[in-house]
Order: C-alpha cells, then sequence, then structure tokens
C-alpha cells in the first residue's frame, strides 16, 4: 500500500505555470499518479477500465457517484442527481459481470434509485432509497476486506481526475466532474470517520479540511469553486497524511 501511496505523492507538488497566451495554467490535480495517465472523462470511463479495478475500487467508484447524486437531490437539483446515476447501471454494474454480488452489492437498489428520481417520486422515498443504496454499497466494500487506506487512495485519485476535468481557470466546466469530484471526497471522508483516532485521526483531519473545500452548500451550479491551487496543495496534505500511517 505504501508504494501505491508514494507513487501518488510524487507529483503532489504542483505549481502553476504561464502558458503561451499569457494566463496562468491550472495545475493538474489529476496527474497525482505518474502511471494513471490522463484523467479520463466522467462519461468516457470504459468498461474494460471498470472492470480492471479492484472489487473494493468498484464499489468505492459507484459509492462516491451515488453520494454526489444524493448531495444535490438534498439540494432540490433532481436533474443533476439523475445525471450522476445515469450510465451506472448499464455501463458500469452490466461490466462488473456480478462480481460484486458475491460481496453482498445488490444493483437493483441503484435501478430503483434511478428510477425514483426520473419519475418524480416523493421526496422521502427517494431519500429513503438513496440511504439504502448507499448502506448496500458500503457493506459491499466492507465486505471486500480492503484495507481503509487504499480505498482513499483511490477515491483521492478519483476526486483530483474529476475536479481538473470540472474546473478551469477558477470556473466550472463540467458540473458533472465537479460534482462527483465532491461525492468521491465525502465517500473518502466518510469511510475514515468511524476509524480509531488514534490511528486516524491526521488522515481524517485532512479530509475533512478536503469536503470544507467546497461551498458550504456544495458543488451546486452557479457557486464558485475553490481554486485549483488550493485544491492541489489539499490533496497533497492528504496523500502526506496517508503515507505517515503506520
Amino acid at each position: 500500500m505504501k508504494q501505491a501511496v508514494l507513487a501518488l505523492s510524487a507529483a503532489a507538488s504542483l505549481v502553476l505555470v504561464v502558458a503561451c497566451d499569457g494566463q496562468p495554467a491550472g495545475p493538474k490535480l489529476g496527474e497525482l499518479d505518474p502511471q494513471a495517465g490522463k484523467p479520463v472523462a466522467i462519461d468516457t470511463i470504459e468498461s474494460e477500465q471498470f472492470r480492471s479495478w479492484a472489487l473494493s475500487e468498484r464499489a468505492a467508484f459507484l459509492m462516491g457517484r451515488v453520494i454526489a447524486a444524493d448531495m444535490l437531490f438534498r439540494a432540490g437539483e433532481r436533474e443533476a442527481a439523475t445525471a450522476q446515476l445515469e450510465g451506472l447501471p448499464n455501463r458500469f454494474i452490466a461490466a462488473d459481470g456480478g462480481a460484486l454480488r458475491a460481496l453482498g452489492f445488490e444493483p437493483e437498489r441503484i435501478d430503483m434509485l434511478s428510477a425514483g428520481l426520473e419519475l418524480g417520486r416523493a421526496e422521502d422515498e427517494v431519500a429513503r432509497l438513496f440511504t439504502e443504496a448507499e448502506a448496500n454499497l458500503s457493506a459491499a466494500l466492507a465486505a471486500s476486506g480492503t484495507a481503509p487506506e487504499d480505498t482513499v487512495t483511490f477515491l483521492m485519485r478519483q476526486s483530483a481526475q474529476a475536479y481538473d476535468l470540472g474546473v478551469r481557470y477558477g470556473e466550472v466546466e463540467d458540473d458533472k466532474a465537479y460534482q462527483a469530484a465532491f461525492g468521491f471526497a465525502v465517500a473518502a471522508r466518510d469511510l475514515i470517520s468511524p476509524l480509531d483516532p488514534a490511528v486516524y485521526g491526521d488522515l481524517r483531519l485532512e479530509l475533512d479540511i478536503l469536503v470544507l473545500m467546497w461551498p458550504s452548500s456544495g458543488p451546486l451550479p452557479g457557486r464558485i469553486p475553490p481554486p485549483e491551487m488550493r485544491m492541489s496543495e489539499q490533496f497533497a496534505r492528504v496523500k502526506l497524511a496517508l503515507t505517515r500511517l503506520p
């Protein structure tokens, strides 16, 4: 695990450079892993890539997207919430080939959730579906037996890549990617929250700060996103906290 974290940290000291047109080029948050290649757009992740991930990573990816949708739904942004879940059942869950089912994952919960949003079901009904889907994914993730710090490392990579795609020069260019970045960060924080503070306290603090980098209302349309440089610095602090785990 430490080797993976060190690889992630290799490019964590990011600086702004001046582009040819004189504008400062934003730091490439998605380049936290020198072996990760160019960040992949939220909507262009291929089924083959999803299948190449460990089961815990698949569950964590789905969890981040569902959490982002949940936040948007509770903020009254049903259309944006629906967009976060779009493609998950057909493109990703189908690509899993049923492997996550062995861990107790019930894909039908996300199907029902998507349908509930699209059909305009009552708020309390959809809120319940979100709670049940997140609890099911959390249980599947726990059943994988993966060390929480390994899952956090994966989620940080996904969050950094999504933020890199979503924000440019202080403006949100891709709402869906920007919002997914938030979901991945919250998923990481929630994973660490209940763990022993004597071991995970510093990591929990840095993840708390990362989530608080977004506006208090969350990554909603019309809100100003945190600057790329500040985000890169906070991602670097999370990576440092990961390397310091026993």
